[in-house]
């Protein structure tokens, strides 16, 4: 593939993002206005708020790197994964101790969650 093919193949894409942004920020206004009718189920909603607080801060983070900040967009990825994992492991400790039921995955939870401490170096 010659340089010039990639270009455009880069150029492409970048046009296809950026329409889909502006698509989706006229229908986040459009939600905006249904939003505070108040009608809608608590639960989804607090589920669509860290959707959309997860895009902006990914949207912020890509910005900072594009503007040539020195940390590598990866870093920068990584570090959000990082803060969305422990708000995620954070609200599962309390949703699954308020609950007395079983649910399934749970093993498989645990062994995610031991081999996580095990990189990070094990018990403090």
């Amino acid at each position: 593939m010659t340089n010039a093919a990639i270009q455009e193949a880069h150029d492409a894409f970048g046009k296809m993002v950026s329409g889909q942004v502006a698509r989706i920020t006229s229908e986040l206004n459009q939600l905006d206005q249904l939003l505070k009718a108040g009608r809608v189920d608590a639960r989804v909603l607090s589920e669509f708020r860290y959707a959309v607080d997860r895009v902006r801060t990914s949207g912020w983070q890509v910005q900072v790197w594009l503007e040539g900040d020195a940390k590598a967009l990866s870093v920068l990825l990584m570090e959000e994964r990082i803060r969305l994992a422990t708000r995620l492991s954070q609200q599962l400790a309390s949703e699954i101790a308020a609950s007395s039921g079983q649910f399934l995955g749970l093993g498989s939870l645990r062994d995610a969650i031991a081999k996580l401490d095990q990189v990070l170096g094990g018990p403090r």
